[in-house]
C-alpha cells in the first residue's frame, strides 16, 4: 500500500507489486486518502492482453492504476492530459503533439536556453486541475510518478499560461489556434472516461480551460528559434 499526492489530493493505492511503491517515492503523504484504487486481477489480464510486448505483473499494476486514478479524480475537478509541461518563472507552458512529434525535444530545447529559471513539470502525463473563484477559473499542471521514459518531471505544479500544438516544420512560426483546432488537437490528448458523468464532467473542464488559456499552434525546428518564437508569442499576446 501507498499513499501519494495526485493534483493535491491523497490517493491511496492498495497495489500488490513493489513496482509501484518505488515510482511513487517522493510523492508519498500521511493525509488521509480521498481516493482507494486497487486492481483486480482481471484488470492485470485485460491490460496485458492489450499490450505488444512482455511486461512484469508489477509494470502493468502501475498503468492500470494510473488509469484509475485519473478517471476517479474526473470527479474532483482533475483530468489526464498527454504532453510535456514546463514552468518558466512561475507560470505553466504545455506541449501536446502525439507521440514522436517533439514534446521532449522542445522541453530539452526550453530547457537548455532558460536554464535555472526553467522546471519540468511532467514530460508525458501531467494531471490538470481545474480552480475556480468566484467567476475566475484557473488551471494548475501537477507533476506526477507517471513521468515517461525519459524521467522528466517533479513533485509540484504551475498555472497553466499557454498551450502549444506541435508541428514539425522547417521555419518556426506561431499561429492562434482557431476554435476548431482547439477542440479537436486537445481531445486527441486527454484521457477518455467511460461513464457518461463523468465524460460530461471532462466536457464541461475542457469547454472551461479553451475559454480560460491561449492556444497556439507552434510550426516547430530543433533550434532555438524555435524557444524564442514561442515565449515571445506568448508575451506579445498578455496585456500589460
Amino acid at each position: 500500500m501507498v499513499n501519494v499526492l495526485l493534483a493535491g489530493i491523497p490517493v491511496q493505492f492498495d497495489n500488490q507489486f513493489p513496482h509501484l511503491t518505488e515510482l511513487c517515492r517522493g510523492y508519498e503523504t500521511d493525509l488521509p486518502a480521498q481516493l482507494r484504487i486497487q486492481v483486480s486481477g482481471e484488470e492485470l489480464e485485460e491490460e496485458r492482453s492489450k499490450q505488444t510486448d512482455v511486461f512484469p505483473d508489477g509494470y502493468l499494476e502501475t498503468v492500470c492504476c494510473h488509469r484509475k486514478a485519473a478517471t476517479a479524480l474526473l470527479d474532483r475537478d482533475v483530468f489526464l492530459m498527454h504532453g510535456s509541461v514546463v514552468e518558466l518563472d512561475g507560470e505553466g507552458y504545455a506541449f501536446l503533439a502525439p507521440s514522436g512529434v517533439g514534446k521532449t525535444t522542445q522541453t530539452r530545447l526550453w530547457q537548455q536556453h532558460f536554464g535555472h529559471r526553467l522546471r519540468v513539470i511532467n514530460g508525458d502525463k501531467p494531471l490538470i486541475r481545474m480552480v475556480c473563484d468566484g467567476e475566475t477559473v484557473r488551471f494548475d499542471a501537477y507533476g506526477t510518478p507517471w513521468r515517461g521514459k525519459e524521467g522528466l518531471g517533479c513533485n509540484d505544479s504551475a498555472p497553466l499560461k499557454a498551450i502549444f500544438f506541435l508541428n514539425q516544420s522547417r521555419e518556426p512560426e506561431v499561429v492562434p489556434a482557431t476554435n476548431a483546432q482547439k477542440v479537436d488537437l486537445l481531445f486527441r490528448q486527454l484521457l477518455m472516461p467511460k461513464e457518461p458523468d463523468r465524460m460530461l464532467r471532462l466536457l464541461d473542464m475542457a469547454d472551461k480551460l479553451v475559454g480560460a488559456i491561449p492556444f497556439y499552434i507552434l510550426n516547430c525546428d530543433i533550434s532555438e528559434a524555435s524557444v524564442l518564437c514561442a515565449y515571445q508569442a506568448v508575451k506579445e499576446g498578455t496585456p500589460e
